[in-house]
């Protein structure tokens, strides 16, 4: 599923501009900060599922959005929420929380979209290990440990792709939502 969108006055005259609909569960809302391995892992699972939404459903519109004619220094953000957005890289997290991977878009048109994908989920991979591990710092070590291992029992975004897209799936994915576009 990708993002809610809810157009503001200023985004319906230049339609690019959008803005999530804040979540009503302090679990899933993007400020929420958790402070347990149980809260922190769930923050990480929903973020990933989103993610993984992007990279399976959703590739032909993620690899549509990432034209990089349209707009310069984008970045792939994964929501508490299940839900998936790129943006230019911007306020869309709290100031304190550690930034996605900026210019994914820049060498879409220079790779083939299977390697494109798949380094785009490398970085996305390491963002959320970096906001995992970012939440964990108040943990004891016995936590954080338990933390990593629950996180490493997941197959990364990486190799979900891989899985995903054996051959030239990836091509027809994009060329289906180019034709829904």
């Amino acid at each position: 599923m990708f993002r809610r969108v809810v157009p503001s006055s200023s985004s319906a005259q230049n339609g690019d501009m959008h803005r999530r609909l804040p979540s009503s569960s302090p679990l899933i809302s993007d400020d929420y900060i958790p402070r347990t391995v149980e809260h922190i892992f769930i923050n990480y699972r929903l973020r990933r599922v989103g993610l993984l939404r992007a990279f399976g459903t959703d590739v032909g519109t993620l690899y549509n959005l990432c034209d990089p004619g349209y707009k310069e220094d984008l970045s792939l953000y994964g929501y508490p929420d299940g839900t998936w957005d790129v943006q230019e890289a911007c306020m869309v997290l709290p100031p304190n929380l550690p930034e996605p991977a900026v210019g994914i878009n820049l060498a879409r048109d220079r790779m083939r979209a299977i390697d494109w994908v798949t380094l785009v989920a490398e970085h996305c991979d390491s963002w959320l290990l970096s906001l995992a591990f970012f939440f964990s710092v108040g943990l004891s070590r016995d936590d954080r440990d338990s933390l990593f291992e629950r996180i490493n029992d997941l197959p990364t975004l990486a190799e979900k792709v891989k899985e995903y897209y054996p051959g030239q799936l990836i091509q027809s994915r994009i060329q289906q939502a180019n034709l829904e576009n």
